[in-house]
């Protein structure tokens, strides 16, 4: 099944299911590992912020992206 079939079944999903479908899509994209790249763009973010507070956010996301966002990782 192609992403544009999937997508079609979503759209016939009624609204709590298709709340169900993106709180999985968010939890799978927060678990996820991040790649090399990705990882690279988030450092050069973190160094070149200026606002302690996005800093610290921005780290939070490259330990997450680093070892995944598992609760026991």
């Amino acid at each position: 099944m192609s992403a544009t079939q999937v997508i079609k079944e979503i759209e016939q999903l009624t609204p709590s299911e298709q709340s169900e479908v993106i709180q999985f899509a968010y939890r799978v994209d927060a678990e996820r590992m991040l790649s090399g790249k990705e990882l690279g763009t988030l450092a050069k973010r973190m160094i070149e912020a200026s606002d302690p507070v996005q800093k610290l956010r921005i780290r939070e996301e490259l330990t997450r992206g680093f070892y995944g966002g598992k609760p026991d990782a």
